[in-house]
């Protein structure tokens, strides 16, 4: 197993991409924190999942975007494993808004969980990665963030400054032993685009060269990857994951 006796948190852990990354961890061999903010019911089957693998999780209620929340999640983490050996700062937030339709405050909220929350999540649990000079940090981005996106300027803003935010990190904590990388998903079968009609899913496959949409394991397996040893000497990149849809 390429990450026994590690401990991961997930942000974001109750659906989608960050369920299948928990348990993908779980599968790999670590405990895992399972952070969720609305669905605690679908957190805890998270939780049972990785119980099923033999692993121990610890279930936290906590909005990223809020410092005292995040702090009172590694109160909490410290309490039950000691620190985190790996972060994924996957917890996201969007709304399907054209630029003039959006106000400041939609823009804050967006921006907010996006970026603040991976910095404030950051800034908490790197100090026992750094003590023990091994770490792992994997931010989620979007392919948007590159291509940039006709309906949600502040999602593709937020995502595009995650890159930023990932090489500085990179640099800052290398000294250290920890690696800072990001994954950035095309699109991919979660609830957030669950919603589309029949014709747009046809216009979206035919910009696939793979032709399918992605499942959250796809994502799960970079991650998993870049959490363990084999990703060592990686640092400071951008893994994209989007069958192809965009090639940088």
């Amino acid at each position: 197993m390429l990450l026994t006796k590690k401990v991961a948190l997930v942000t974001g852990a109750s659906r989608g991409i960050g369920r299948a990354i928990a348990l993908g961890m779980a599968q790999e061999g670590a405990n895992v924190v399972v952070n969720y903010l609305h669905s605690e019911e679908k957190a805890n089957e998270v939780a049972r999942g990785i119980s099923q693998y033999g692993r121990e999780a610890l279930v936290v209620k906590a909005d990223v975007s809020s410092p005292s929340e995040v702090e009172r999640m590694r109160k909490l983490t410290l309490e039950k494993f000691a620190g985190v050996d790996i972060l994924v700062n996957n917890a996201g937030t969007h709304h399907h808004l054209k630029s003039w339709e959006m106000d400041l405050a939609e823009w804050k909220r967006v921006l907010s969980v996006n970026l603040d929350g991976v910095f404030l999540c950051t800034k908490a649990f790197n100090p026992e990665m750094r003590a023990k000079k091994w770490g792992r940090i994997i931010n989620i981005s979007s392919i948007v963030g590159f291509t940039g996106t006709d309906h949600e300027a502040h999602y593709a803003a937020s995502k595009a400054a995650l890159i930023g935010l990932t090489k500085s990190l990179a640099l800052e904590l290398a000294q250290y032993g920890v690696t800072v990388n990001a994954v950035a998903p095309g699109w991919i079968e979660t609830d957030m685009t669950s919603g589309m009609t029949a014709e747009d899913r046809k216009k979206g496959l035919e910009l696939i060269p793979l032709r399918r949409i992605g499942r959250p394991e796809d994502i799960a397996y970079t991650t998993v990857f870049l959490a363990s040893d084999l990703a060592s000497f990686i640092t400071g990149q951008t893994i994209h994951v989007n069958g192809g849809e965009a090639m940088f």
